[in-house]
């Protein structure tokens, strides 16, 4: 389960004006595990846990409409969809928009954002333990981030796509 230092109210509000200039854009990451029943209602799902839940309460809602095919092909093999695929997919998502939303406020207020350990791990990634505790100007994260739909192009140094446990969060240091 993801810590956010910085959800609250305000960077709500910065999360949904994210996600509703990435609905209008076409530019929402779909699940490539998705039937037509989670293409169609992942939009309005999103939104409603930007508005007042998690990327757990986005996981169960996904669930429970059963957004996710069963199985999958991968060549000329066909296998089960991981159970933890929704939950993975949805915490990854959500703390995408999560992260869009805290570089909103700090750019507003015209400091740093800072890489953190939102989400701990048994084992964490040799990667990712480089980058904690990086300050970032958050106008290059937020451009980072809007360009990098499943996380896998933003390059070294950026918390990348789901599973990774890493966010960012507001600082008092001023952008220099």
């Amino acid at each position: 389960m993801f810590d956010f230092k910085d959800l609250d109210e305000n960077t709500r509000k910065y999360m949904l004006i994210e996600v509703d200039q990435a609905i209008k854009a076409s530019q929402l990451n779909f699940s490539k595990r998705f039937n037509d029943t989670g293409t169609k209602l992942y939009p309005q799902l999103l939104r409603d846990a930007v508005t007042s839940g998690t990327g757990a309460t986005l996981a169960v809602a996904l669930q429970q409409h059963g957004c996710f095919n069963t199985h999958e092909k991968r060549g000329a093999v066909t296998r089960k969809i991981p159970e933890n695929a929704a939950i993975t997919f949805a915490e990854g998502e959500f703390n995408a928009f999560y992260m869009r939303g805290v570089c909103h406020r700090a750019i507003q207020d015209g400091h740093m954002v800072q890489v953190y350990r939102a989400k701990d791990s048994e084992v964490h990634r040799k990667d990712s333990e480089l980058i904690e505790g990086k300050l970032e100007d958050p106008k290059r994260v937020l451009l980072i981030i809007r360009n990098s739909l499943d996380g896998s192009q933003r390059g070294p140094g950026m918390p990348a796509g789901s599973n990774s446990g890493l966010s960012i969060k507001l600082t008092a240091t001023p952008i220099s």
